[in-house]
């Protein structure tokens, strides 16, 4: 389960997600998020809140493309 690490000016999550042995902490932010192992604050990984759009278009896309040709079993990612 996700779970709320700290709130104050920003929302951070942790995530079940595990990198390694630590799991993975996304940091919203307003222009994006922030993903990071725990416990390492330098090393991250900046994405737009347009590459968030963007691939959840792609995966919509996706999945009714698989509805329109009736497998409907089809695992996407």
């Amino acid at each position: 389960m996700t779970r709320l690490i700290a709130r104050r000016t920003r929302l951070v999550l942790e995530t079940p997600l595990l990198i390694g042995k630590r799991p993975l902490i996304v940091a919203v932010e307003p222009w994006g998020l922030r993903l990071r192992e725990k416990g390492r604050r330098r090393q991250s990984l900046p994405i737009t809140w347009a590459q968030v759009w963007n691939r959840a278009a792609v995966i919509a896309a996706e999945r009714k493309r698989a509805e329109r040709h009736g497998s409907g079993t089809a695992e996407l990612t």
